[in-house]
């Protein structure tokens, strides 16, 4: 092989593992980075290196304000089926969420709905259905775990249409 082979060879790879340093993330955006399947760092909006081939972006998060919209039938005191449309608005606070919790929307709206039934099981259809903001404070409390165990910030639970049973 001749030395400016080499030298090109040598060249040309410098150069990929270069561009493969560098990751551009997206504002509003950050980027979970793991060594070894263990979390090392968090990349922020802007112009970022890593490691290449130690390196890898495991996760990437939105952090921007987002919106679960939730429809739950629920079953009140006295057996009428009753149901309830709520919006949650929420912002991720921790990226290295994803190392504590499994598809952390699924979770959120979860815990949630566990609570609403607890409460629909212990009123009466009249009552729940004149409920709002009992509901709200019921579902907002129901969000306490998220922000002190798995970095979810619920900023606003609103409780948009309540329907009592067809009949």
């Amino acid at each position: 092989m001749s030395p400016g082979l080499v030298v090109v060879l040598l060249a040309v790879v410098v150069v990929a593992a270069m561009l493969m340093s560098v990751k551009i993330v997206p504002a509003a955006t950050c980027f979970v980075v793991e060594r070894g399947g263990r979390y090392r760092t968090t990349l922020k909006p802007g112009l970022n290196t890593i490691v290449p081939l130690l390196d890898r972006v495991a996760a990437r998060f939105d952090m921007r304000e987002q919106v679960l919209l939730m429809r739950e039938p629920l079953v009140c005191r006295d057996d009428y089926v009753c149901e309830a449309a709520l919006e949650v608005y929420f912002e991720f606070e921790d990226p290295s969420i994803t190392y504590r919790v499994d598809h952390p929307h699924q979770q959120l709206e979860r815990a949630i709905r566990a609570r609403l039934r607890e409460f629909a099981g212990i009123v009466d259809r009249d009552e729940f259905l004149a409920a709002t903001q009992r509901l709200t404070e019921v579902a907002y409390d129901a969000t306490r775990r998220s922000r002190e165990d798995w970095g979810i910030r619920v900023k606003h639970v609103a409780v948009t249409d309540l329907q009592g049973p067809t009949r």
